[in-house]
């Protein structure tokens, strides 16, 4: 594949070839936005190198070569829609930007050559934010006593082996979780890593007095992809077992490192209005529109932001249309699009779910979220 076909291609992704993501249930995917109904395989059923050279892989890339549409990557065609270019948020896009240096000759059926890997080795995570799950939070896992099955420590400490064995060549690395400051596998992978590789970490940022995050602070090339959507007792409630004011203190420290720094937010039910007020109050710290990605949460349903009244959707509507109408670029103005497409697509509606699954979260933890969110609740019929 020439470098003009990889960017002809509106089918393209380098992922089949370069890259995994792996979750601690043993599920193997291309990366975080494949869906998740169809993954790659799973360390229980086989080895990494046959997963990754497996049947379903080597049909993902056939499809790209012949530049006909993976169903599984839908995601991401979806946020890019008719667009064009490079400037766009899209996980495909991103990579491609990422492994520009991946010589083109890695691309050709039944080849696979690693260079980018999304890890989580495990659920660990000291918050369970409302829209997370047992898979990604073992504080959700706790609360709810449901824990995900891993693989054997066998198939573990294979797939483990097979990373750093690896890990000299990778180029980017994701780290996210749970949450990757808490977990130790990270420690031993960066001491593996190449200096110059490209360090992404998405975190909640809730705890930077840890070993991985001074050993972080090593690298020169680290861009930090925080959570947040909300503030005050907003945020508190929504990332359950945050503090916003030590959420605050540890931007500040981040700050002041030479590091990139974006925002990784999620637009839904509990913030369909204060999110505008995150976004200022960010920018006020100094912050540019290219830190900001936003998108529309998708799951769990319950907090999905369509099942607002039509009327409510319209103001947000409004916002949105008067943002993008002041021209802020970049991400910023790319997510204000987005959000703006998700919300005018039409939905069924089940609000009276959502508020019932709310109070049960709420008996659960001993929280009140009408008092809260107050202008959500006068929604409540």
């Amino acid at each position: 594949m020439t470098p003009k076909d990889m960017l002809t291609n509106p089918s393209f992704c380098p992922i089949p070839w370069t890259g995994l993501m792996y979750n601690v249930d043993g599920t193997v995917k291309n990366c975080i936005r494949s869906d998740f109904k169809q993954p790659l395989g799973n360390l229980k059923n086989g080895p990494i190198e046959s997963i990754l050279l497996g049947e379903e892989n080597l049909s993902r890339q056939e499809k790209i070569i012949n530049k006909l549409p993976v169903p599984s990557c839908h995601t991401c065609k979806d946020l890019e829609g008719d667009k064009k270019g490079l400037n766009i948020i899209s996980d495909r896009v991103f990579y491609i930007r990422e492994l520009k240096s991946v010589s083109p000759d890695t691309y050709t059926k039944s080849n696979f050559n690693l260079k980018t890997i999304d890890v989580r080795w495990s659920n660990l995570c000291n918050q369970s934010c409302v829209y997370c799950s047992p898979e990604f939070s073992s504080q959700w896992a706790s609360e709810l006593n449901s824990y995900p099955t891993a693989p054997t420590l066998d198939q573990r400490l294979e797939f483990k082996k097979y990373i750093f064995d690896n890990a000299h060549n990778l180029k980017h690395v994701y780290l996210a979780g749970g949450e990757p400051m808490l977990m130790k596998e990270n420690m031993e992978l960066l001491d593996q890593l190449n200096p110059e590789v490209n360090l992404r970490i998405n975190t909640n940022l809730s705890k930077i007095d840890t070993k991985i995050f001074n050993r972080v602070c090593e690298f020169k090339n680290v861009h930090w992809t925080v959570s947040v959507e909300s503030m005050e007792d907003e945020y508190n409630y929504i990332r359950y077992g945050g503090d916003w004011d030590n959420f605050l203190d540890n931007l500040e420290k981040i700050q002041r490192l030479d590091h990139k720094i974006s925002f990784n937010m999620l637009h839904f039910l509990l913030n369909y209005r204060s999110i505008f007020g995150c976004v200022d109050f960010l920018k006020d710290l100094g912050f540019h529109n290219n830190s900001f990605v936003i998108g529309a949460l998708l799951s769990p349903d319950y907090l999905n932001i369509r099942h607002l009244p039509e009327t409510v959707l319209q103001s947000v509507k409004e916002i949105l249309s008067d943002r993008i109408n002041e021209k802020p670029g970049y991400l910023l103005e790319e997510s204000y699009k987005n959000m703006l497409t998700y919300i005018q697509t039409a939905s069924d509606k089940n609000l009276k779910e959502s508020f019932e699954r709310l109070e049960i979260m709420d008996n659960r933890r001993n929280l009140d979220s009408s008092k809260i969110f107050k202008d959500l609740y006068k929604l409540k019929t």
